[in-house]
């Protein structure tokens, strides 16, 4: 009988692989619901996957006689070659035994071929190898970190460019750790001083459903603590959803005053609206609007603080969406640029003279970050108050941040 567990990590890995699905919205979704599985079995399992793919994938191809495998075959493989290679309390012939008795379920006909893989791997002793490679060369040193690391060697050159070795190795490295759980007080609900108790589940927990905390990340809170709305101001967020960082200011704002939350999906504003309602806010009001469209004239200096949280490549945040480094084109990550600027120019039309605008990033690019804000404060009108890259790893008060750049600017006075 097929485990459940593994049986739910093969679906979730599968439509990533075939539909482009992400694998955090899957696990929610897949693991609210599921009988007889072991959570944590399923997400280390996803995860470890995903993190590794193109590691992974290099060691199974030693063992092919040739390329090219069907798609549940190559997913099937690389659940037993992680559980052969990286989880040292799984004993081999449960990995073994439980990829076959999933094969015969999924992919039936094709046990054989799986068991035989596995099996020979085990008897060369799960030898681990990587590509050769000339450090003074970069070409090959990028393919060497593309496998070490599991990631596209375009983002390995971009991070060796832009950070040197050292750097680059250093975000890689960190790409495959997990990301700290890290919660955010509601300053509205309790103090300094309050311990959650999350001891059944986050989403259970009591402290959660009457809205005592948030989940966010170290970087997230840093870049919010230093943009500080005050109580009482009018303050725009460019584009909002899922909410946390428009909560957060309501919360910095004592839930006075007025936010404004905007984003060009619907059904997006419906999570910022629901969690402002979980958080006991009555301060945020949400508008579907295009960041990147031509502010409306009676809108225009209206605002004392705005937040341009714009789109971007993500590469700051590969711990937590893994499926980044393995799917972003980097035709689409170079377009990113002209849109975030577009944001960023709109969103310096909203802001009033001396009030204050916020730009930032999940990503680790400078073509995404210092670049955009360089080029908008050279057209003046504006000043940088602080600016800061984060990158993946770095301890922020504690706990070890995303990627994530932020640069504070205020407007000038006439």
């Amino acid at each position: 009988m097929t485990d459940n567990s593994r049986r739910i990590a093969f679906d979730i890995l599968k439509s990533v692989e075939s539909e482009g699905a992400y694998s955090n919205i899957l696990l929610n979704r897949r693991l609210g619901h599921a009988k007889d599985a072991d959570p944590a079995l399923v997400r280390r399992l996803v995860h470890g996957v995903l993190k590794n793919e193109l590691f992974l994938d290099y060691q199974i191809a030693r063992f092919l006689k040739k390329p090219g495998l069907k798609t549940k075959q190559k997913i099937l493989l690389r659940l037993g070659f992680y559980q052969l290679a990286f989880c040292e309390d799984i004993p081999d012939y449960t990995a073994v035994d439980e990829t076959v008795t999933l094969a015969k379920d999924v992919a039936r006909g094709g046990e054989g071929f799986i068991n035989a893989v596995l099996r020979v791997f085990i008897r060369e002793g799960k030898e681990l190898r990587y590509p050769a490679y000339d450090p003074e060369d970069e070409n090959s040193l990028a393919e060497y970190l593309s496998v070490r690391y599991s990631c596209q060697p375009w983002i390995v050159k971009l991070w060796l460019d832009a950070y040197g070795r050292e750097r680059a190795e250093w975000q890689l490295a960190e790409s495959l750790e997990n990301a700290p759980l890290v919660l955010r007080r509601n300053r509205l609900k309790v103090g300094n001083a309050y311990e959650f108790d999350t001891s059944g589940g986050i989403a259970e927990s009591e402290d959660y459903c009457e809205g005592r905390f948030s989940v966010q990340d170290a970087s997230a809170i840093e870049a919010m603590n230093v943009f500080h709305p005050q109580k009482g101001e009018t303050v725009l967020d460019m584009c909002a959803a899922p909410g946390g960082k428009t909560c957060a200011m309501a919360e910095f704002m004592e839930n006075e005053g007025s936010i404004l939350a905007c984003d060009i999906h619907e059904a997006k504003l419906q999570l910022v609206e629901k969690e402002a309602k979980r958080l006991g806010i009555s301060v945020i009001r949400t508008c579907v609007r295009d960041a990147s469209a031509a502010p409306p004239q009676e809108e225009e200096g209206l605002y004392d603080a705005v937040l341009c949280d714009v789109p971007c490549s993500g590469l700051g945040v590969l711990r937590r969406k893994p499926e980044i480094k393995l799917r972003l084109k980097e035709e689409d990550a170079k377009a990113l640029p002209a849109l975030q600027a577009a944001i960023l120019r709109n969103a310096g039309a909203f802001t009033r003279p001396g009030g204050r605008l916020m730009y930032c990033t999940c990503t680790v690019d400078p073509a995404e970050n210092e670049r955009v804000t360089e080029a908008f404060l050279q057209q003046g009108g504006f000043e940088k108050i602080c600016e800061r890259q984060i990158f993946t790893g770095e301890f922020l008060d504690g706990p070890k941040g995303d990627g994530f750049y932020y640069c504070l600017m205020r407007k000038n006075t006439l």
